[in-house]
């Protein structure tokens, strides 16, 4: 009788042991992030239960026997993991692990786009911030008729600024997410002084973008440039800036605009043709299309480049006063020896 009870007693302390290494071993067992307080975790949207546990074990965050055990005891399956991005803590146990991934409190991240030019760059700069790939997005873009514009236009819809989504948001979330966001920026304000500046929102975005172009570091200049491109659009005085020839041949590394160049045709060199480009030249900012809007009135048709690179321009009325201005450009770059 006494072994009996000996061996019942063992095998109570052995059941008993396991049940505390299950308990604090498994279930209370904290994830691992290194030195840091916490790190992030993506699950894709084509990730099963397979996949997310197979990622937490090769990224060194949670154990795949020990969690994969855990999150099907607690009914963690393919049916109830939520794609997205996902702030991991230190001070997480698996089970809250299992109890988070189970939630679908995914992240919200935040969007940028910057000096942008092509639609071809937008779908590169946002496919690195989402889950979306770079073609899926571009072939979204490539879709610009569905959504009333056609591809010289279609750049005039995003505004850069800080927005914020979800990382597992696909190509087609995105350029609806900004179609809305685009007539949102264009309340009833905006569209009343462009209408009154007789121009409609894509040809505001196509003067911006020039105007953007021109001056991207003094935007105490945006007005004054803008009210330059007006009086020419009013005059009907091609508007020749250099920027729109550079887009024309779509060769960004061009820093100075020779006379071979200006022979290229096409509707977006604006020394052969007079009036706006077919669509905008990069993706302007918000401040610029304000800037535009609130274009300062004066009677400047010319401006030149000021000399010692100060990143200024030197305005004029007359062809005389911008010669005058030219040469003085001119013999700036002769004496550095600036080709």
């Amino acid at each position: 009788m006494k072994k009996l009870l000996k061996f019942l007693s063992a095998i109570g302390l052995v059941g008993l042991l396991a049940v505390v290494y299950i308990y604090f071993g498994v279930f209370e067992k904290h994830i691992e992030t290194g030195d840091k307080q916490s790190v992030l975790f993506f699950i894709k949207s084509s990730d099963g239960f397979e996949d997310v546990v197979s990622n937490l074990d090769s990224l060194g965050i949670a154990s795949e026997s020990e969690f994969g055990w855990l999150a099907e005891l607690r009914h963690l399956s393919g049916k109830n993991i939520y794609p997205g991005r996902y702030t991991l803590k230190s001070t997480m146990t698996y089970s809250d692990l299992v109890i988070y991934l189970r939630s679908g409190q995914i992240d919200e991240i935040t969007i940028t786009f910057n000096n942008v030019r092509t639609l071809d760059q937008l779908a590169k700069k946002v496919s690195r911030q989402i889950e979306a790939s770079e073609n899926s997005i571009l072939n979204e873009l490539q879709e610009s008729e569905k959504y009333g514009y056609d591809k010289s236009t279609f750049l005039a819809v995003f505004i850069p600024n800080t927005y914020k989504m979800y990382w597992n948001t696909s190509g087609e979330q995105f350029v609806k997410r900004m179609v809305a966001e685009h007539k949102r920026f264009w309340n009833q304000s905006r569209l009343a002084k462009a209408k009154k500046m007789n121009l409609t929102p894509v040809e505001v975005s196509t003067l911006a973008s020039i105007v953007q172009s021109e001056q991207n570091l003094h935007q105490d200049e945006w007005p004054i440039i803008a009210g330059l491109y007006f009086n020419r659009l009013q005059k009907g005085i091609k508007l020749q800036s250099d920027p729109t020839v550079v887009y024309a041949w779509g060769d960004f590394t061009l820093k100075r605009i020779y006379y071979k160049h200006l022979k290229i045709d096409s509707k977006y060199n604006t020394y052969k043709y007079t009036g706006l480009p077919p669509g905008p030249i990069r993706v302007p900012a918000s401040g610029v299309l304000d800037a535009v809007l609130g274009y300062q009135k004066h009677k400047y048709i010319f401006m030149c480049a000021n000399p010692e690179f100060s990143g200024k321009h030197a305005f004029a009325v007359t062809n005389s006063e911008h010669e005058k201005n030219a040469r003085k450009y001119r013999a700036f770059l002769k004496k550095n020896n600036i080709h």
